[in-house]
């Protein structure tokens, strides 16, 4: 028995929670309060039981759990009993060498509710065909939750033979998993259970009723989240991973199977009686390991509350020297009032209405006009005559005048994960005027509305990000976990959903034009931000810069990049997106290094019209990285890139590269850059710092704005 603890390097893993609470949820749209909530006792029991005798859907909870089929008829429930292993049919499902030929059965729906799972159990039998055909990867799932790998099973090539491997990762990015087998034959059955039980502090590997695996969990871990649940795919769903075979008689139970009802599964017989997953509990009860609460016929548990009926309280979007947009999402239609004013003078507040609406899933957005610079105001929000929200801090600061000295400080971070973490708090501690957030914020990786939104939902919940984000202004771009999937370029089907998903959630002045793309670009103070769209335009049109190549940015985008910058007057210009803009020098080709044409161009451009002040920003990569190119005779002076990332406990070192422009890095999880402009001395200067959720300083820049000027 082999087990490994590994800090995962997978650009894709995502982050989302489950939980073992079975509620009720209750809602009082008097009060517009969060929901009150009931929990079930722990091990209710047989939560979902898929046994693909007739259809796809649970035999319990299906209105919640019924499962979708993917690839048409690829996907087949099959009757002929040479091949079944349990009951009337098994699920059949066939590999396939073209990519994006999926093949697999979707459970939408988180699996076990509200917070992080502490107890549960997933059974199934399989029976593997043919995988030859199904693309170059070496891996292929029995099953995988959504969107990231917190439960895995499947097959994994070793040496010309399939292992079992099994897969649990926590919500730190770490991973308990175990790929050295048992081997696995062709047209064989076998059966699998996985046990987690946090509360216990161990997770359990089961094959053909035996124990293989039971390894400590680490201390202080709790399971990653999970959204959905993929049966027979790996998440991605890009048809590397199908797998080619049968799968049987699937269940997920919210307490631990003990050894002996795990053998009368693998087994199929007990006591003289036909065992199955729907039955083992009642045919082979054990009352002093279990306690399995009694559940009404018609009982089903709902939704967690992020998936519809709970408030996400008022964040402060952008914020000029004159106007700001506040942000919230209430769980009932009507139209709800924001009146702003100054501190003690509540009397001549400005009012403007906002409707929510279940098409737009109940977001409102308020834009208030005619304010004064650099002053400080307190907001409130009404429905009818009730107040919803108020208090001295729903409030924020209005931006200082462009034409004025001034000394600001922007919060800038990449790769955030949905769980609950203390940067959010430092952003607000260290002074920051506002934050911007640059991709995988959060990690989505779907192109489902309602999972889209489900995951802003969940985002838009951190406490510690609500409580810092109801008083500072922040705005958003994208990168490829929140505009799709790994490494997706803009001919990703459903990226229409992705963009409307975005625009629900993200207070951002605006989004792109005519309905394409998310670019935006805010004034604050001193600083020009210019938020790039890297994923939208991608290869969907030839270059602007280069005929014979795929754009980047496409046509409009760079039209429009070009005006606002000839326009701008800022003492320093930060061109930020989600992707470096180097080569990563991995297999992947999400970097400005596979469009380098375009970057070249734009420097050529900056150059040729003299525009000084300008930064470069990126994220993505899970490392912190400072370089200073040598730009010249091209530009008119260096071009400095600044590389924040990740915010969320998971780092990847091999993406730490040499690079002749390189002057510092950093491997560090929980890291944000904090940019600090004074244009209060001469010559203003810019302070780059990179720093850690504690508040320390991993290492800094310091320029001047002589620097980036023609006449250096």
């Amino acid at each position: 028995m082999a087990w490994n603890l590994i800090l995962t390097n997978f650009k894709s893993t995502c982050l989302s929670a489950i939980s073992t609470s079975l509620v009720i949820a209750v809602i009082d749209c008097s009060t517009l309060q969060a929901a009150q909530v009931k929990s079930m006792p722990e091990g209710f029991g047989l939560l979902a039981h898929w046994s693909f005798d007739a259809d796809y859907s649970s035999s319990v909870n299906n209105d919640l759990y019924q499962g979708k089929p993917v690839g048409g008829s690829s996907v087949q429930i099959t009757q002929n009993r040479q091949v079944v292993k349990v009951g009337k049919g098994a699920l059949r499902l066939s590999s396939d060498s073209v990519p994006g030929n999926k093949t697999f059965v979707a459970i939408r729906n988180p699996l076990f509710g509200y917070h992080n799972a502490e107890v549960f159990t997933v059974v199934a039998w399989y029976r593997y065909e043919d995988l030859s055909g199904d693309g170059s990867d070496d891996r292929n799932f029995v099953w995988e939750s959504t969107p990231g790998y917190s439960l895995a099973f499947g097959l994994r090539q070793e040496g010309g033979q399939r292992d079992a491997e099994w897969w649990f990762q926590t919500a730190s990015h770490s991973s308990v998993s175990d790929a050295t087998g048992p081997r696995i034959e062709p047209q064989k059955w076998y059966h699998v259970a996985m046990v987690w039980n946090q509360a216990k502090g161990r997770c359990k590997f089961y094959q053909n009723g035996m124990l293989r695996d039971d390894v400590a969990i680490p201390e202080g871990e709790e399971l990653e989240e999970m959204t959905g649940f993929h049966i027979g795919n790996h998440r991605g769903g890009d048809g590397s991973r199908d797998w080619d075979g049968y799968i049987d008689d699937v269940a997920v139970y919210d307490l631990e199977l003990t050894p002996k009802q795990i053998q009368a599964l693998a087994q199929g017989s007990h006591g003289g009686h036909r065992i199955h997953a729907g039955n083992v509990l009642q045919r082979v009860p054990q009352p002093t390991a279990q306690k399995v609460v009694e559940r009404a016929p018609d009982f089903k548990p709902p939704l967690p509350l992020w998936n519809g009926l709970q408030s996400q309280a008022p964040l402060v979007g952008h914020v000029s020297d004159h106007s700001a947009i506040i942000w919230a999402r209430v769980p009932v239609s009507g139209t709800y009032e924001l009146q702003v004013h100054m501190p003690g003078d509540g009397v001549t507040a400005q009012r403007v209405l906002a409707v929510a609406r279940e098409s737009e899933d109940w977001c409102l957005r308020w834009e208030v006009f005619g304010l004064k610079a650099s002053s400080d105001y307190l907001y409130r929000i009404r429905r009818g005559s009730e107040i919803l929200w108020e208090g001295d801090d729903y409030s924020f600061e209005t931006a200082p005048k462009p034409d004025q000295p001034a000394q600001v400080t922007l919060a800038f971070g990449s790769c955030a994960s949905s769980e609950s973490s203390s940067i959010w708090i430092r952003m607000k501690d260290e002074g920051a005027d506002g934050v911007v957030l640059l991709g995988d914020t959060p990690y989505i990786d779907v192109t489902d509305l309602d999972r889209v939104r489900d995951a802003y939902r969940r985002f838009s919940s951190i406490p510690p990000l609500a409580e810092t984000l109801r008083s500072i202004p922040f705005w958003s771009t994208w990168d490829d976990h929140d505009f799709g999937r790994n490494d997706s370029d803009g001919t990703l089907p459903g990226k229409e959903n992705s963009r409307r998903g975005f625009m629900n959630y993200r207070p951002n002045p605006t989004f792109g034009h005519d309905d394409q793309g998310i670019y935006t670009k805010f004034r604050y103070g001193p600083i020009e931000v210019f938020l790039l769209d890297t994923r939208w335009f991608s290869r969907t049109e030839k270059s602007w810069a280069d005929s014979n190549k795929p754009t980047l940015l496409g046509d409009r985008q760079w039209e429009w990049l070009k005006a606002g910058l000839l326009a701008s007057d800022a003492t320093f210009k930060i061109l930020a997106c989600g992707m470096i803009w180097d080569d990563k020098k991995n297999t992947e080709s999400d970097d400005w290094g596979t469009y380098m044409h375009e970057r070249q161009a734009l420097q050529s451009w900056l150059g040729e019209n003299r525009v000084e002040g300008v930064v470069l920003i990126g994220g993505d990569i899970h490392v912190s990285r400072l370089l200073k190119y040598d730009t010249v005779e091209q530009v008119g002076y260096p071009i400095y890139q600044f590389i924040t990332s990740p915010m969320h406990g998971s780092v990847i070192p091999s993406l730490n590269v040499s690079h002749p422009a390189l002057i510092q890095s950093a491997e560090e999880p929980h890291v944000f850059l904090k940019l600090n402009v004074d244009t209060t001395v001469t010559p203003a200067t810019l302070q780059a710092v990179w720093m850690n959720r504690d508040g320390k300083v991993i290492f800094d820049a310091n320029i001047d704005r002589d620097e980036l000027s023609h006449s250096n």
